[in-house]
């Protein structure tokens, strides 16, 4: 493949070398008790997948979200419900049509009120919501506006206002192609997710820094985050050129096993297991008396060789000889075996995920009447602060008058509001769009 130019030179490169050599700063605040985003009013206008992660990924942070969504679905309403059952956890629900002269008014209260806003879309959609960044820095100086969209980024570009999502995103980036292992072959990743949630995440990390802005500076504004910009964030290894670099020629495609006899996926004689010696290499091989006679081969050979030898015992076999060293060898499962390993149940009473970094928990008591898997929100634990279980996620428009009546709206008015459709308290009878 031809290489093309490395990126041009921008404006922070001059200050790189001086932010590296800054001290490291320690931690703020938090004594064990509390959560670190307390009090954090956040309001949330986003849909489908991406754009909700914000959300939810907050509330077990301790902010509190209130979500609005249409009176009526404006996607597809059991995505919205389906994927809703994680990205919608701990969520205050309001429906309301934005744009009715109340729906407008009934936004602008919560605007007010909120120190957050999350929205997914395009300039152009934010504007015509009336959320431009001059109206609401005009409104509240201390304000911040976490905006997710397809394409946005610091600067405009020709695409900056089209819609995208998910899998078009990795069409752009290159993802289908190295997935499917080249152009004439492209397949889209992992469907639901590849790019939606990690988006959601990198939003989050945005906030984070906008957060320290408004500490520093008492400034608001805009923090953003995109698919495409995720989509090249999974990829930056394969991105760069430098002095030295072989051939953009990564292996790629799903029949891949890894990268080079040294880090690969084996078949062990009782299933399969990643073997990684990138340092060691040969050295490894050397201390191990069934696999010493291979050292000199070149790759392609000792590729299969190795496999060939792999096949002969089990992976704790494998595991134990290599023992010694710095080589890893881990065995592989399925999604199914790594969630019923970490599987807690909501019925048992008190979840614990102060200890490791994955945990599925099953909400056997989830007010939709079933039970669902998810996985419980312990990936990221604080040292000095506490991190929470979100509730479930609530029927779309079940907090509809107490949110209304909290703006100040009397019951009189809120009847009225959702008898002439400027809201509503639910999309349907049941939980799930059975």
């Amino acid at each position: 493949m031809d290489k093309a130019a490395g990126p041009k030179r921008d404006d922070f490169r001059d200050a790189l070398s001086g932010v590296l050599a800054e001290t490291p700063r320690m931690p703020m605040g938090g004594d064990g008790n509390g959560l670190w985003l307390d009090g954090l009013k956040v309001l949330d206008l986003t849909n489908v997948i991406a754009g909700p992660t914000i959300g939810s990924t907050l509330v077990r942070f301790g902010a509190q979200v209130t979500l609005v969504q249409p009176v009526r679905p404006s996607v597809d309403p059991w995505n919205a419900v389906v994927f809703g059952l994680h990205a919608q956890r701990g969520k205050k629900s309001v429906l309301l049509d934005l744009r009715s002269v109340q729906g407008q008014e009934a936004l602008w209260r919560m605007v007010a009120r909120a120190n957050v806003i999350t929205t997914n879309g395009t300039d152009q959609q934010r504007d015509a919501l009336g959320l431009s960044e001059a109206r609401l820095k005009e409104l509240n100086p201390r304000l911040i506006m976490v905006q997710l969209d397809a394409w946005g980024g610091p600067r405009r570009g020709p695409k900056s206002d089209h819609l995208g999502y998910d899998d078009l995103a990795q069409a752009a980036t290159g993802v289908m192609t190295r997935f499917g292992g080249g152009p004439e072959t492209p397949e889209e990743h992992a469907h639901f997710g590849t790019i939606d949630a990690l988006t959601g995440h990198c939003a989050c990390v945005a906030l984070g820094a906008a957060l320290e802005r408004l500490r520093v500076t008492s400034k608001g504004g805009v923090a953003r985050a995109s698919l495409a910009a995720a989509g090249e964030m999974i990829q930056a290894q394969f991105m760069y050129d430098f002095e030295g670099r072989p051939a953009f020629d990564e292996p790629s495609g799903r029949e891949v096993r890894g990268w080079g006899p040294f880090y690969r996926c084996y078949a062990a004689a009782d299933g399969w297991m990643f073997f990684a010696a990138p340092t060691e290499r040969e050295a490894a091989l050397k201390r191990v008396t069934d696999l010493s006679d291979l050292v000199g081969k070149d790759d392609t050979e000792l590729e299969a060789a190795l496999a060939e030898r792999f096949a002969q015992k089990p992976v704790t076999d494998w595991m134990h000889v290599f023992a010694a060293g710095s080589v890893g060898i881990t065995p592989l499962g399925s999604l199914h075996d790594t969630r019923d390993a970490g599987l807690q149940f909501e019925s048992d009473g008190r979840i614990d995920i102060s200890k490791a970094t994955f945990r599925a928990v099953r909400h056997d008591q989830h007010p939709m009447g079933k039970w669902v898997d998810l996985v419980a929100p312990n990936a990221v634990r604080p040292e000095k602060a506490s991190i929470t279980i979100p509730g479930p996620a609530p029927k779309y428009g079940q907090d509809t008058r107490e949110i209304l009546a909290r703006l100040g709206y009397t019951n009189e008015e809120i009847g009225h509001m959702i008898e002439n459709g400027a809201a509503a308290e639910s999309w349907s009878d049941k939980f799930l769009p059975e």
